[in-house]
């Protein structure tokens, strides 16, 4: 798994310590959700349950990861922060183009 240095992370995820460990480890955290750059062409972000990286193939190609968050409303929270940093940042809102410059 590739994770974004800066790793945004939701308000409950920082409570929970060793999260990314847990998720590092193969352990699937119940209501935790990643913020992924996405698989096609067409999104600029994913949202995705940590319990489908349960299947083989799923973390062999998990894209980068941005954000972390415990919940769907944080992790859509969480976007809007990313979205809003990236437009301050740049000007504009090509998020993908943003992280995947910064690699």
């Amino acid at each position: 798994m590739e994770w974004y240095s800066n790793l945004y992370m939701g308000e409950r995820a920082q409570k929970k310590k060793r999260l990314i460990q847990k998720v590092e480890s193969g352990k699937t955290p119940v209501n935790t959700y990643l913020i992924t750059l996405p698989f096609g062409n067409k999104n600029q972000l994913e949202i995705i349950p940590v319990r489908n990286l349960r299947f083989w193939y799923q973390k062999k190609q998990c894209p980068r990861i941005i954000g972390l968050a415990c919940g769907k409303d944080e992790a859509a929270e969480l976007v809007g922060k990313i979205a809003e940093d990236v437009l301050k940042k740049t000007g504009d809102l090509e998020i993908r183009r943003y992280f995947e410059a910064e690699t």
